[in-house]
């Protein structure tokens, strides 16, 4: 299994590409569809927790772990306020 590490704010904004002051990143660049919370890194249609869809311009409140997933993309734990749900999503759609 992949090392789930600990960062410095300094960090998370190097992975994510900006976080605001306040711990939480917007999401942004999906072309369509939703970004769903993941119970393990990586894209796979079992690891998604049904119910916790994000889309364009939702507000996730970033807790700073993350891990390189199996695809090779960089996955941070986040939790959602609208859905009341924790998981991991692909950082590359967080501003």
């Amino acid at each position: 299994m992949a090392e789930i590490k600990k960062q410095s704010n300094q960090e998370l904004e190097q992975v994510v590409g900006g976080v605001s002051y306040d711990g939480w990143a917007v999401v942004s660049g999906l072309e369509s569809g939703y970004l769903a919370l993941r119970d393990r890194p990586g894209y796979d249609y079992d690891n998604e927790i049904r119910g916790s869809e994000s889309y364009n311009g939702d507000k996730l409140q970033i807790t700073g772990s993350y891990v390189v997933g199996f695809d090779g993309k960089v996955y941070v734990w986040v939790y959602n306020p609208r859905s009341c749900r924790a998981g991991w999503v692909n950082a590359s759609f967080l501003r």
